[in-house]
This record gives structure tokens, C-alpha cells and sequence, in this order.
């Protein structure tokens, strides 16, 4: 997981003077973000600061930020800025930042969070001088972080445990998360499947799983059937977050040999996941009455 390289630098308190994290999802810079704040804000509130490129009312213009990373710490031995949203940054500020990249303070550190998978922002000969980690998440990769995030948080999911959450959520990490937290009150030290089965589709008798194979079976009456259980328990979000897995999983097992059909699937999810952000009605009746029809 490119998200262990974050964890090593923070372990090492970050010794570099200007950091670049890029990732394409928010949740992740969300976490990097909060493991900063949990490492340097509670212990030197005086000499951390965190700035939001994309909000006018959570950022300050550039030269005060860099008139913020030139200014000795008080009674410290760094000063530590964040920039979030650093893509959002205007060409002649992002010259600024340059200068300073390429004579950074020796007291200070500047983290810049980038929200997208190409932080092309500073000039070549700049971007040099900076340490530029992806922090990212791979899909094979997301058993292995559902265990390690549970375990930061004093429980441990067996195996069938993470099969069935990812089964059951997708692969959105955000909502991976949310349903690892609920456990962290528990007064268990180990999540099995039945635990999951009962904290995440509470009351439901059928998983995303037993969806697929209705439709891949054709099987209009089932396929509603199993909707109308989950939909009671799960958000549309959620379930699709589930679908998209699933067919992800066995679009791997075809080895190619059905590409059209997945890109149709695929391209059927996305439209979903569009019109469930618009808030539009009936969004995943509409959907599964589309992969009956065409995800054939």
C-alpha cells in the first residue's frame, strides 16, 4: 500500500522540509490530514496551522503563508503549515510557493495536500526539491487496510469478517471506515462474520452477493425481492459502493474474455452513482432494471 510510505515519513516526523500528498481519494487525505494534526496540533497549538486553498474563509493570501513559514516558531524547534487543496491554487501563487520551495526554512515544515493522481502544479526543477508521496489505497490492497484501520482502533476482523464488510460495502474506504468505527465500542476484541452480518445489513437476510447472482441469473422477482431486503438497511451509496465490488471481482476472474459486458455494467454504475449525487428519485430501481435489460 502506497499509504504505508505516509505512515513511515510521519513515523520519522515528517524530516523533510516540504511534503507534496497527492491521492484521487478525499477520505484518505482526510485521514493524512487528521494524523498530522494528532501528531503536532494537541502538543504545539502555537505553531500549527492549516489553511484551505478551495475555502476563502480557511485560508489566508499566500504571501502571509509565507510569511507564516519564515517566522521562527515560539518556543519550538519547528513550525509546521498545511495547505490543503493545493491543486486549486492560482498560477502566480503557486510561483510564490515555488520560491519558497526552492529555499525552504530550516525551522519550519510545509505539507501540501493534493486532491488527484497528477500533482503537476510546480515547475520540474522545483518539484525536486519537495517529497511527493501518493497515499492511495490499492483494491487488492483493501483486506489488508480494513485490518490494519481496525486494529489502530482496538478490535480484529477475522478473515470472513473483511470478505463479508467488503461484500457488504464496496470498496469506498470512507464508508469502510464508518462501519470499522461502530465497532470500536464493542466490548470485543474480535469481529467475526455473524458480528457483521448484524451491525451492517441489521435485520437483512441478503448481501450486494446474492444481488449479482439474481442478475446475473436473469431473475427479475428475485432480483426486486433481494433489493427491497437490502434497501432497508443499506444506503443506495452503500449498495452501489457493494455492486461496483462485486462485479469488479468478477470481472478480474474473466481474464478479459468479457470486457464489453463489464464496460456496460460499468459505465451503468457510474450513471447510477451521478444520479444518486443529483439526488435524483428511483436511482437504483432505474439501475437494476438496466442490468437486467442490457448487462447481458
Amino acid at each position: 500500500m502506497s499509504i504505508k510510505q505516509f505512515q513511515q515519513e510521519l513515523a520519522k516526523e515528517l524530516p523533510s522540509p516540504v511534503y507534496l500528498f497527492y491521492s484521487s481519494e478525499d477520505f484518505l487525505l482526510y485521514e493524512a490530514l487528521s494524523a498530522i494534526k494528532d501528531r503536532y496540533q494537541g502538543a504545539d497549538a502555537f505553531n500549527f496551522d492549516v489553511f484551505d486553498i478551495k475555502s476563502p474563509d480557511d485560508t489566508k493570501p499566500v504571501e502571509q503563508i509565507v510569511d507564516i513559514l519564515n517566522t521562527l516558531p515560539f518556543l519550538s524547534e519547528r513550525r509546521v503549515v498545511v495547505i490543503q487543496n493545493i491543486q486549486k491554487i492560482p498560477k502566480k501563487d503557486a510561483k510564490k510557493i515555488e520560491d519558497y520551495i526552492s529555499a525552504p526554512s530550516n525551522t519550519s515544515l510545509l505539507v501540501m495536500l493534493f486532491g488527484g493522481t497528477s500533482p503537476k502544479i510546480f515547475d520540474a526543477a522545483v518539484a525536486k526539491d519537495l517529497k511527493a508521496i501518493a497515499i492511495n489505497v490499492h483494491e487488492k490492497d483493501i483486506p489488508l487496510w480494513i485490518k490494519e484501520t481496525a486494529k489502530r482502533k482496538g478490535v480484529e476482523f477475522s478473515d470472513r469478517a473483511v470478505e463479508y464488510l467488503i461484500n457488504c460495502v464496496g470498496a469506498d474506504l470512507g464508508m469502510l471506515s464508518a462501519e470499522i468505527e461502530k465497532f470500536s465500542s464493542w466490548n470485543t476484541s474480535m469481529v467475526d462474520i455473524d458480528d457483521v452480518k448484524g451491525m451492517v445489513y441489521a435485520g437483512a437476510e441478503y448481501s450486494a452477493f446474492d444481488l449479482v447472482n439474481a442478475l446475473r441469473n436473469k431473475d427479475k422477482s428475485e432480483v426486486f425481492r433481494i433489493f427491497e431486503n437490502v434497501n432497508k438497511n443499506a444506503e443506495p451509496q452503500m449498495l452501489l459502493g457493494a455492486l461496483n465490488w462485486q462485479y469488479a471481482n468478477l470481472r478480474s476472474r474473466s481474464q478479459g474474455r468479457e470486457e464489453k459486458f463489464f464496460n456496460r455494467i460499468f459505465k451503468l454504475l457510474h450513471e447510477a452513482d451521478a444520479g444518486i449525487k443529483t439526488s435524483r428519485n428511483y436511482v437504483m430501481e432505474d439501475l437494476l432494471i438496466k442490468l437486467l435489460v442490457h448487462g447481458s
